[in-house]
């Protein structure tokens, strides 16, 4: 479409294993500081040994008591960050209810990624039929576990009825979500939508499904904060974690004509699918490498206008080296001399909420021109890309940065964001 509108982020809110908002996510990133601890859950630490879950989550500190009982951890997440978000855009005023004046609810969309829904709310009633405790599991079990419950509660909430969408492509989720919303302003059906993803899958069903997919870390350093190792030669896979991330988009025209302020521009979107296995993606890359080329398309951008990539390497030995093979395909020699970092290995993976955290990340390094390290990688595969920003948080100018996410069953997702100057 040679006259798309062009789309900006106003608002940005994030949950993640630091704590609660995106300047708490963002500090503690670039102090390289690990996320990543002993499980303190003693029947789940069977499955997942350690984790980078939430600190100290009180959901009823930003949640009123009704809403905690009758929601999933998943959707409170949400919620929580759909606040910062709405209110960072300037659309929210402060006191969290009332919209600035000229907003029209009616074309507010929301668009959610995750990758499972209210998992712990299911297992729960699940326990609670197979102990024979009760034969009913109440009739707040499915609103609170189907995988929509989030973006249906945010539009209960704030009242939104503008086009309401849950994707759930595994760990491309959010970045689809963010990516497929685009068409919405397209078609003009919303002046802002809600973007992003989130996921909180401490459950041991899941936990233990990970684990026997070969995925999930059972096993590693005595150090339990180093655990998470993208493109480390001795990595062991990948460490579990929770948040969320949502973004207020809306046209660069609409954003100027009400003075917003204007974080970042969605300036580039692709997707593929590998058509290859349920859980291992295509050991070469190729469609990883094919939504890349679509995200640059759409961005009428080549590779060498990369500046920056935040890889979605996961700590397993399939994932990191078939997303190296796909970089390569697409920069060739020009990857030797682009930072690619993981922020997975300070954060554990926030699976369907990874790719929202990590474009978090991404415009965050646009604006403060700090690129986010690579943690624990001591001895760096032969197979990664040259330059991973090990350890260190770096300064660096940094105007355009790719977020790759890759999932299960094969479903890949690129971002590219480009700084709003």
């Amino acid at each position: 479409m040679k006259n798309k509108p062009t789309i900006v982020v106003t608002g940005m809110g994030a949950v993640s294993p630091y704590g609660i908002g995106v300047s708490t996510f963002w500090e503690n990133l670039i102090a390289n500081r690990s996320a990543v601890r002993t499980t303190e859950d003693e029947y789940l630490r069977r499955w997942a040994p350690v984790g980078a879950r939430i600190p100290d989550f009180k959901p009823e500190e930003f949640l009123n008591k009704k809403l905690v009982r009758n929601t999933d951890k998943f959707t409170q997440i949400a919620l929580i960050a759909a606040g910062e978000a709405l209110k960072d855009s300037g659309i929210l005023e402060s006191d969290g209810d009332t919209f600035s004046a000229g907003v029209n609810t009616d074309r507010i969309g929301t668009a959610i990624g995750s990758a499972f829904g209210g998992i712990q709310s299911l297992e729960e009633g699940a326990f609670t039929l197979a102990s024979e405790k009760s034969n009913r599991v109440g009739p707040r079990m499915i609103s609170k576990a189907i995988p929509n419950a989030a973006a249906s509660t945010i539009d209960i909430r704030y009242g939104f009825r503008g086009p309401s969408v849950t994707y759930v492509t595994a760990c491309a989720a959010s970045a689809n979500a963010i990516g497929e919303s685009e068409y919405w302003f397209w078609r003009d059906d919303v002046d802002y939508v809600l973007a992003g993803g989130v996921d909180s899958l401490w459950a041991s069903v899941f936990l233990s499904g990970l684990g026997d997919a070969k995925a999930m870390a059972t096993t590693g350093p005595e150090d339990a904060t180093i655990w998470s190792r993208p493109f480390d030669k001795n990595r062991t896979g990948m460490v579990m974690g929770e948040g969320a991330a949502l973004f207020v988009l809306e046209t660069l025209e609409h954003a100027k004509a009400r003075g917003a302020h204007i974080h970042a521009v969605l300036a580039g979107y692709g997707a593929s699918n590998d058509a290859y296995h349920d859980t291992t993606p295509h050991p070469e890359g190729i469609s990883a490498a094919l939504a890349i080329e679509r995200a640059l398309r759409s961005a009428q951008m080549k590779p060498d206008d990369i500046d920056y990539i935040n890889a979605h390497a996961t700590s397993t030995q399939a994932g990191d080296i078939a997303e190296t093979r796909a970089l390569q395909k697409i920069f060739g020699e020009k990857l030797n001399s682009i930072p690619v970092s993981s922020i997975k290995g300070a954060i554990g993976h926030l699976l369907g909420g990874a790719g929202a955290i990590e474009s978090v990340a991404c415009i965050k390094a646009i604006q403060a021109g700090i690129i986010p390290a690579t943690l624990h990688c001591t001895d760096q595969d032969e197979i990664s890309p040259r330059d991973i920003v090990p350890n260190q948080s770096r300064k660096a100018a940094i105007r355009i940065a790719m977020s790759d996410s890759f999932g299960f069953g094969g479903q890949n997702g690129i971002l590219i964001w480009k700084s709003a100057e």
